[in-house]
Parts: structure tokens; C-alpha cells; sequence
């Protein structure tokens, strides 16, 4: 469990979140929409303990994190393998015991065969896989993304979500999406909340009453379009 309890973050004179209050229970997922500049980031800063609040309090359990962002940031000069077993030294882990669960995990994902190759030589689907990995290797009990799919094309976009649905699956943890499409956060959220205004405050919620993996595109619309709607109503 995680819990933002009014936290207001400032950078320098501008304040940025402004009594944010909300709570993800043990493997649920909360997608966070809103415009550019509402905080989005700054809140998964805080869930991730790189920054603390000004006021208010961020409450968490979780011991182990995985972070994915909108660019892969893998390193250029590790393979895909060496790129996942990097986040599992100093883990009491011996050197075959990394390389045995990074290389299942990027098998997970489909990158069986693909472990020595170099970020350069992968495309730009596969190295969001290693991303992905890197963060699940670590057994996560809390997931943080930052946009992983913006500036996918729709056919990788909906390949990678699926895989993402199926290792939440296999390893269900908490995680926060940020996300700016509607669509993306019903795919995959039990929840939303939309953050709107300088500073950002939520302005609106939402609870999605159908299991993931199991809502039909009528329902991924419908429910969006309500999502939109309040997005819309808010600019």
C-alpha cells in the first residue's frame, strides 16, 4: 500500500501539487491523467522517495521498486542482459543467479535469443522490453511508468500493453501509470484520477468495475469517453 496524504510539493517559488490526497491498495493500479505540468511526475518522484514533500505525508510498505520510463535509458555499452542484471547487484544474488533470472525474464517478454544484443541493435519495441524487465527482475511490489508507450505506434503500443497485462499476471504488484490517453489508462487501470490547475489537484476520479484483461472495446470506449470528457472539461 501506498498513500499520498495532502502533499503539496514546491519547486523553488512555484508550487506544484497542492493537497493530493489518495491511495493505492496492495496490487492495484491507478493511472494518473492530466495536462503537462500538473505534478504527474513529481508524484512518482515521491512514491519512489527521490523527493520528499513540503507538507503532507507519502505512506508506503513497499520495500522493492521498479521504474519505467517514457525513454528505455537503457545503457548503451551493456547488452540487454547485462542492461536487467545490473539492477540486481548487491542483492545477495551470486553472478549465475542474476544472469538466470534476468535472461527468464527477458524470455517472458520475448527476447529469447536477443540477451547479447547491444541497445543500438535492438528496435526501439525491444529495448522498452528490456526497460520492462529491468524493472520486473526485481520482483517489484510497486510499479511506477511514466508514459512507457508514448510515441509507439499503435500496433507495438497494444502488443507491449498486452505483455505488461501478462506479467502483472504472472507477478501482480501496486502501480501508479502516469498516462496522457484515456484509452491506455481503462486498458490497464483499476482506477484513475485526473490532476488539473497550477498548482495540480485532483479534480476527478474513477473506478473501473470489470477485471483487467477482461473489457470489452465497447467498454474500453465508453469508459474513456468519460475520461475525455472531464479532461476536456478542464482545459
Amino acid at each position: 500500500m501506498i498513500e499520498f496524504s495532502g502533499v503539496t510539493k514546491s519547486f523553488g517559488k512555484r508550487t506544484i501539487l497542492d493537497s493530493v490526497s489518495f491511495k493505492v491498495e496492495e496490487k492495484q493500479i491507478l493511472a494518473i491523467l492530466g495536462p503537462s505540468g500538473v505534478g504527474k511526475t513529481t508524484i512518482l518522484r515521491m512514491a519512489a522517495g527521490t523527493i520528499k514533500p513540503d507538507a503532507g505525508c507519502v505512506h508506503t510498505d513497499r520495500q522493492r521498486i521498479g521504474f519505467i520510463f517514457q525513454e528505455p535509458r537503457l545503457l548503451p555499452w551493456r547488452t540487454a542482459l547485462a542492461n536487467v542484471t545490473l539492477v540486481l547487484q548487491n542483492r545477495g544474488l551470486t553472478r549465475d543467479e542474476q544472469v538466470g533470472r534476468a535472461a527468464a525474464i527477458l524470455k517472458r517478454l520475448g527476447l529469447q535469443g536477443f540477451e547479447h544484443y547491444y541497445p543500438a541493435h535492438l528496435s526501439g519495441g525491444m529495448r522498452q522490453r528490456v526497460a520492462i524487465a529491468r524493472a520486473f527482475v526485481l520482483d517489484p511490489d510497486l510499479a511506477l511508468l511514466d508514459e512507457p508507450f508514448t510515441g509507439l505506434d499503435i500496433g507495438l503500443k497494444l502488443s507491449l500493453q498486452q505483455m505488461l497485462l501478462e506479467l502483472l499476471a504472472w507477478h501482480p504488484c501496486a502501480m501508479i501509470y502516469v498516462t496522457h490517453e484515456p484509452q491506455d489508462a481503462v486498458l490497464l487501470a483499476d482506477r484513475a484520477i485526473v490532476l488539473d490547475g497550477k498548482p495540480g489537484k485532483i479534480v476527478a476520479s474513477m473506478d473501473f468495475d470489470r477485471p483487467r484483461g477482461e473489457r470489452e472495446p465497447s467498454y474500453i470506449q465508453e469508459q474513456a469517453a468519460k475520461l475525455t470528457a472531464v479532461l476536456t472539461a478542464k482545459k
